[in-house]
This record gives C-alpha cells, sequence and structure tokens, in this order.
C-alpha cells in the first residue's frame, strides 16, 4: 500500500522527454550537479558496481538474476535478497496501475488497476495474473492475451511506479510514474531541487528504512539509470539531500546571546 501523504499528484503518462528552451535556475542546478556527480563517481568506481547496464530502459529477467549473483558475490546480502524477490513476486503490487492503449480503428486507451491476487481485467472479461511478471515483461504478457480477443494493429503498455519524491525538491509528494523515467526526471517531475538541495546527498527509502544509499543512488544519477533499473518499487521514497550547514543555526543563536550578554555587561561597567 501506498503510504499515506497529504499530496499525491496525477499520473504521468508522457514519453520521457528532453527539457526544451530556456534553462530554469532549477535545472542549471541539477545539471551542475550531475555533471560534477558523473566526472567524480565514475573516475572511481569499479565498472561492476551495479552490474551491467540494461540495453533497454526496464531491467530483463537475465540481468536482475546477473545483479542478484554479482551481489552475493560483494556481500551484500540485503541487497541481494530484494532483487531475488523481485524475481520471485515479480514487480507488481495491488493497486498498480497500467495504462493500455489499443491501436485499431480508433484508439483506446484504459488505466488498468491491480486487482487482490495480483491480477488485472483486460478486454474481453479475460483476468491476467501478474504475480512473478516483471515491468520489462509486462507487454508481451498484455499482448499475447488482449489479441486473444481482439483485433487490433498495435497495443501500448506502460506500468507505472507510485514513488515519493520527497526532501529538497520544490514541490515534494507521491508520483505515479513511467517506470523508464531517469532519477533526474522523477526529480524534475516534482519542481527539481530547491536553492539548498545537494543532489549528492539524495537517498532512497522504503518501509522507513534506508534502502539505497547516497553513494548508490549518486552512481546511478552519473549512469542515467531509469526508476526500473535502480530497482525502485511502489512506495519507494526519493529524498533528495540538504546542503551542509558550515556554522549550525543553534551555534549562531549562542554565539549572539553571548555577545548581547557581552554587550549588556560593557555598558553596565561603563
Amino acid at each position: 500500500m501506498m503510504p499515506t501523504s497529504p499530496d499525491f499528484h496525477s499520473v504521468v503518462t508522457e514519453a520521457p522527454r528532453r527539457h526544451q528552451g530556456r534553462a530554469t535556475p532549477f535545472t542549471i542546478v541539477l545539471s551542475a550537479c550531475v555533471t560534477v556527480a558523473a566526472c567524480v563517481t565514475l573516475a572511481s568506481m569499479p565498472s561492476a558496481a551495479f552490474g551491467q547496464i540494461a540495453a533497454g530502459l526496464l531491467t530483463s529477467r537475465d540481468e536482475l538474476a546477473a545483479a542478484a549473483t554479482q551481489a552475493e558475490q560483494s556481500r551484500q546480502p540485503l541487497q541481494a535478497a530484494a532483487i531475488r524477490q523481485r524475481l520471485r513476486d515479480g514487480d507488481f503490487q495491488v493497486g498498480d496501475r497500467i495504462v493500455l492503449t489499443i491501436f485499431s480503428d480508433a484508439q483506446h486507451t484504459d488505466t488498468l488497476v491491480v486487482q487482490p491476487g495480483r491480477v488485472i481485467d483486460l478486454p474481453g472479461k479475460a483476468a491476467l495474473p501478474l504475480t512473478g511478471v516483471l515491468r520489462s515483461e509486462l507487454k508481451d504478457r498484455v499482448t499475447a492475451e488482449v489479441l486473444k480477443y481482439v483485433k487490433a494493429q498495435g497495443i501500448s503498455v506502460t506500468p507505472l511506479t507510485r514513488i515519493g519524491v520527497l526532501g529538497e525538491v520544490v514541490r515534494p509528494g507521491y508520483f505515479a510514474l513511467r517506470s523508464d523515467v531517469p532519477i533526474t526526471d522523477a526529480i524534475m517531475l516534482a519542481g527539481g531541487p530547491t536553492a539548498t538541495a545537494a543532489i549528492e546527498r539524495t537517498v532512497v527509502r522504503r518501509e522507513s528504512r534506508q534502502y539505497r544509499s547516497a553513494k548508490e543512488t549518486r552512481q546511478a544519477v552519473a549512469r542515467g539509470l531509469t526508476l526500473d533499473q535502480f530497482g525502485l518499487s511502489a512506495g519507494d521514497e526519493l529524498v533528495v539531500g540538504r546542503q551542509r550547514q558550515l556554522i549550525n543555526p543553534s551555534s549562531i543563536a549562542v554565539v549572539g546571546m553571548i555577545a548581547t550578554l557581552g554587550g549588556v555587561f560593557l555598558a553596565v561597567r561603563h
């Protein structure tokens, strides 16, 4: 179930696009952070930090299996267990949404909701179970089932992932995003980073615990990974970090108080 949030934004179904036109302060900040992160991390990190990057924007079963093996060999049991669970249970949870478009004489678009038992209802009154199905496998499964009942020239299947984009962004909240959007696009869809944001300190939380560290997230941003490639699931939270403050505000208050008392003391002495 998606965590409770005061702000849940509408579904984003448009294909990922490059931001065109005039650069905003947010895009300038984000681009600078990503460029610096790319230069630093790509020069220093091992080439197998995330295994092979998926050829497509959605990770295949073979790529996940290889990533699980690599995590085990790298002594990362929690990450390996999470990947193995994904391979076993699939990517879809009750309440997830899938945008289905059927192209025939006319274009028909519908948003399917994953029902209890992890099934979706397709045109033709067909029910398709999604237990164990990955996002990268969804289109073939849905297309094969729909074509049993509907004559179509083409079928588009877009899985959406509900994640929180929180922390130092202009419009923090929960979004239903295409699973193939890059992490940086998810941040921009939340209004972009604030003036005090530190992209390099961004982490991913899952069930109130840190799931991906700042280092891992920084590397993923530098590599241009998508939400799916980075292994984000429904309910995960992408939390953009805040810049470190050289002087703690409470310390400033204490110094100010001491200065005030010192001034009073000197005034009394004179």
